[in-house]
C-alpha cells in the first residue's frame, strides 16, 4: 500500500515537473518570436512620451491650499466621530 502511494507520489511529481519544463520552453520560445513586435511597441511608447507637451508644476499656493481642504476634513470627520 505503502508503495503505490510513493509510486503515485513520484508520477504526480514528475508530471507537473514536465508541465514546468514545457511551460518555460514555450515562455522562451514566445519571447524570441515576440521580439520584433516587442521592439516596435517601445519605440511607439517612447515616441509618443516625446511629443507629449510637459505639465506645469503645482505651485505651493495650491499645495497650500490642498492641505488646509485635507485638515478640515479630517478635522470634520474626528468631530463627527466624537459625537
Amino acid at each position: 500500500m505503502i508503495f503505490q502511494g510513493l509510486k503515485l507520489t513520484i508520477l504526480g511529481m514528475g508530471v507537473v515537473f514536465c508541465f514546468l519544463v514545457l511551460l518555460l520552453l514555450l515562455i522562451y520560445l514566445s519571447t524570441k518570436l515576440l521580439a520584433p513586435f516587442t521592439a516596435k511597441e517601445i519605440s511607439l511608447a517612447t515616441a509618443k512620451k516625446s511629443a507629449r507637451p510637459r505639465k506645469k508644476s503645482t505651485s505651493s499656493g495650491d499645495n497650500v491650499k490642498l492641505t488646509a481642504i485635507i485638515s478640515a476634513a479630517v478635522a470634520a470627520h474626528r468631530a463627527r466621530t466624537r459625537s
